[in-house]
């Protein structure tokens, strides 16, 4: 079985958010399995061309027609990484003059280029995929072209959802860029849709948990999309996101003050705790608990409901507060204020930096995620890893991975609020800091149960490889 990857993102080369992180692993993972050969493609971004390009190797050249334009260029590049052999989509004026993947007013012109141009290469490389396996709004137009104009590939597609807010919406006369005729199946409400076009088209459709499939269902999560998922219901399926246990992993941790594993964590957390202490100059006292925030800085990851009472909360309870992240300036904001009101209580690392992340869950007690939404979510996977109990909302992945502690039965690896609301957060946090006062082996057994959970990839890839033999049996 041949598998082809087609993304935006994928870490090393090219990372905005969790998009990157899944796209790095998923097809390693898949491959180690028997018996199918897996490939990526990616835009060859002007980073890829600083960090790579004295080690890519030129595969092909041609022209493809985009739209009413000129014919334009296309290069194929390639390197092999780990296990995985990856291809890159070569043009400047599209990707490697630009300083960001995202966020340009030609975006639509962009990404119908790339992938037209990856489905125009296969022949080419040559490389017969059964299965196309495609990420988010910018690679969703791909399985109406397989339908279409590219039927010749013969190849079942896969499209994963990674956050459905995302759409990809442009003015509708962009699907020119395409080469096909108007087709209601790209129209949303007068506007192209990526994703629409996606959801409407694709063999099958998976998100990044169980109840997120669920989740996107309904009116609350749906963005517009809910009635047209509801009638996809049975191609629909939810596959929870895994962690490398390679990067996070506190027995082996490279950016770690001491690694520690589940017999050692009480005393590397301390000392990661007052390392990480140190670095920041936060004078909070490494004896008091801390709660850790490691996020981007948008609406989704519940920054209002802590904008809302945690005052409150720090003047009731004594604990330490360090976020790490960037976005949304008005949040930035927030957490600069709160440092200057409580400076020896509250570290705001207003930047995004991947070992203060890794140091932060290393450190912390408590991991807070009261996200308003969050498809699977990989920092709460992380947290239990690290020792770090997480406090979540029950929303999406969460849901899946954090299991609320039952004082009465003793079990849970963490905590955890049912509605969007300020005031259920602050009472579970401040249940979470009792617990952490006076029933030390209860707390024990909470975080020993976190680190012993296996949200591996492993388990994600066979889950794939199984659907995707589903898909190739259906159509046989």
């Amino acid at each position: 079985m041949n598998v082809l990857h087609v993304s935006t993102e994928c870490y090393p080369f090219a990372k905005v958010g969790g998009l990157g992180d899944v796209v790095a692993a998923l097809p390693g993972e898949i491959k180690r399995l028997r018996n199918v050969d897996v490939r990526v493609f990616l835009p060859k971004y002007r980073k890829i061309e600083k960090t790579y390009g004295k080690k890519l190797e030129a595969v092909t050249e041609f022209f493809i027609e985009l739209g009413d334009k000129s014919p334009i260029y296309v290069g194929v590049e390639t390197l092999k990484l780990g296990n995985i052999r990856y291809y890159f989509i070569d043009n400047i004026f599209s990707f490697s003059s630009r300083d960001h993947l995202y966020g340009y007013g030609d975006d639509a012109e962009r990404f119908a280029y790339f992938q037209k141009a990856v489905l125009e290469a296969l022949p080419k490389i040559p490389f017969i995929p059964d299965i196309i396996h495609v990420h988010d709004w910018h690679t969703a137009m791909i399985p109406l072209l397989l339908k279409t104009t590219y039927k010749d590939l013969k190849a079942k597609s896969v499209l994963t959802i990674h956050n459905l807010a995302y759409q990809g919406v442009f003015p509708l006369q962009d699907h020119h860029y395409f080469n096909i005729p108007y087709d209601a199946r790209f129209e949303y409400q007068g506007f192209l849709n990526f994703l629409k076009t996606g959801i409407t088209s694709a063999d099958l459709i998976t998100t990044v948990s169980k109840t997120y499939a669920e989740e996107i269902m309904t009116d609350y999560y749906g963005y517009g999309m809910q009635g047209l998922l509801r009638r996809r219901k049975k191609d629909v399926k939810g596959i929870l996101n895994g962690i490398s246990y390679k990067t996070f992993n506190p027995s082996n941790d490279k950016y770690l003050f001491v690694t520690y594993d589940e017999d050692s964590y009480e005393s590397g957390k301390t000392k990661n705790k007052s390392g990480l202490f140190s670095e920041i100059d936060f004078d909070a006292g490494i004896e008091k608990p801390m709660i850790g925030f490691v996020s981007r800085l948008v609406e989704q990851k519940g920054i209002d409901l802590i904008k809302r009472v945690f005052e409150e909360l720090l003047e009731f309870e004594d604990f330490s507060f360090v976020m790490l992240g960037t976005g949304n300036s008005e949040y930035e904001d927030y957490f600069i204020q709160l440092q200057k009101q409580y400076p020896n209580r509250v570290r705001s690392l207003i930047t995004y930096d991947e070992r203060l992340a890794h140091l932060i869950y290393a450190a912390s007690d408590m991991f807070l995620m009261p996200s308003k939404f969050e498809p699977c979510g990989l920092s709460q996977m992380i947290a239990l890893k690290y020792g770090s109990v997480p406090i979540v909302r029950e929303t999406g992945g969460l849901v899946d991975t954090v299991n609320p502690h039952n004082e009465y039965e003793n079990t849970g690896n963490g905590f955890s609020f049912t509605n969007y609301n300020a005031h259920d957060m602050m009472h579970v946090i401040r249940y979470a800091l009792k617990v952490n006062r006076h029933n030390k082996e209860v707390w024990k057994q909470l975080v020993e149960r976190g680190m012993a959970c296996d949200f591996s990839w492993k388990r994600s890839a066979k889950a794939y490889k199984r659907t995707y033999r589903q898909l190739m049996r259906k159509d046989g």
